[in-house]
């Protein structure tokens, strides 16, 4: 059994609604060891003018499933929730579902790379990690959260309230 970290994101319909719902789904499909995030208002990154904010947290569970089997649970997830599986780069969504880390694990395929490539970089997985598991470290990174956040580029992001 292996910790698994997903980001989760929406910002269709009822975002802070969708993630919670996610969580759920998530929880029950992967009791041991979960933990989830409270939920971030972000600002949308890299997309266009007229997008609206996202709802982001993060989860954490243990799972002894193969990396492939867990993005594909995530994808079937994503396909409930209303997201069509050829979905365009840094558009809207009804559900987003990361696979940030699984225990120290590294691949890199053409259908999966984890650690997530640019995790690094995102204050909306790394901050809503940081809540759940401060002393978490990416395979292969010396560095803290705290150190991580610090460098990540700026981003406007609050509790959702």
């Amino acid at each position: 059994m292996r910790e698994v970290v997903v980001a989760l994101g929406s910002n269709l319909g009822a975002p802070d609604q969708n993630v919670l719902k996610a969580m759920g789904c998530l929880a029950q499909q992967f009791p041991e060891g979960f933990r989830a995030s409270e939920i971030y208002r972000t600002e949308p990154v890299d997309m266009t003018a007229d997008a609206t904010d996202f709802a982001n947290a993060v989860v954490a569970f243990k799972s002894g499933l193969p990396l492939e089997a867990l993005l594909s649970k995530l994808q079937a997830l994503e396909a409930e929730f209303g997201r069509p599986k050829d979905h365009g780069k840094n558009t809207a969504r009804t559900l987003d579902l990361d696979l940030i880390a699984v225990g120290d694990e590294t691949l890199s395929t053409s259908t999966l790379t984890v650690p997530h490539p640019r995790a690094l970089d995102r204050r909306f997985v790394l901050q809503p990690l940081q809540d759940i598991a401060p002393e978490f470290r990416f395979p292969g990174i010396n560095e803290g959260l705290g150190v991580l956040i610090q460098r990540a580029p700026s981003l406007v992001i609050a509790l959702w309230v």
